[in-house]
């Protein structure tokens, strides 16, 4: 039985249809090919975008943290700490000023006329 030069071509004996079917899945295959390779381009490049935007937010937040260190380091360093001594004296001072405070006090009031 002779085969009609519908299911033959070029005389190799695959027919028209399967060739059809194998083209065109080759280019399907082309075009998703493609489109995964444009997503990947497309994710690759919003990663190192997020990436460099965290890299970015980091630094900023250990500058600030380092400045803040910097500030308070020169707070406490500015702090001159009192002694015992000098906290003890300051309590004496106090009573005195107090004690001085009373008695003017005391005479300040306006003694009965009687």
């Amino acid at each position: 039985m002779a085969e009609s030069g519908s299911e033959k071509s070029g005389g190799r004996g695959v027919p028209d249809g399967l060739k059809e079917a194998i083209e065109g899945a080759f280019a399907a295959t082309e075009r998703t090919r493609a489109q995964a390779q444009d997503l990947s381009e497309k994710t690759r490049i919003q990663a190192q975008d997020l990436s460099e935007k965290t890299r970015s937010r980091a630094q900023g937040l250990v500058d600030e943290v380092a400045r803040r260190g910097t500030d308070a380091r020169g707070t406490l360093e500015g702090m001159r700490l009192v002694s015992r001594e000098e906290l003890r004296q300051l309590e004496e001072r106090i009573e005195q000023i107090s004690s001085r405070l009373d008695e003017l006090e005391r005479n300040s009031k306006p003694q009965p006329e009687g």
